[in-house]
């Protein structure tokens, strides 16, 4: 064997340091220092609480954009039912005389063979 090796390997010149002056190690104390489960917990706590503020946020938009869905949803439909009136009426003006006729009697217009009675004031 080498030197090396037999200086580390070899059990018959091993030396024992005695007990006084080994280096004691550094004791912490326990009133000063945090326990690791406090820490841990605190990360946990924080972290649960990012999310939860996270999904409030996220819940409470979806909540306004169902409702602004709702009352557009809402509004469509009844666009949709006056633009089927609409179109109804001008089908009517296009196809219908009596129609024809009605407006025009709205508006003041009469044929050229009627007389229109109206009051004088």
């Amino acid at each position: 064997m080498s030197k090396v090796v037999a200086t580390y390997w070899d059990n018959t010149h091993a030396v024992s340091i005695p007990a006084q002056t080994r280096p004691k190690t550094v004791k912490r104390s326990r009133a000063s220092a945090t326990p690791q489960w406090l820490t841990f917990t605190v990360i946990v706590l924080m972290t649960f609480m990012v999310c939860i503020t996270v999904n409030f946020r996220a819940y409470s938009e979806m909540i306004v954009e169902f409702e602004q869905n709702e009352r557009l949803s809402v509004e469509v439909e009844q666009l949709s039912k006056q633009n089927l009136i609409i179109q109804e009426e001008i089908h009517d003006l296009k196809t219908d005389s009596r129609a024809i006729e009605h407006e025009a009697q709205k508006i003041g217009l009469s044929r050229p063979t009627e007389k229109i009675l109206g009051s004088i004031n």
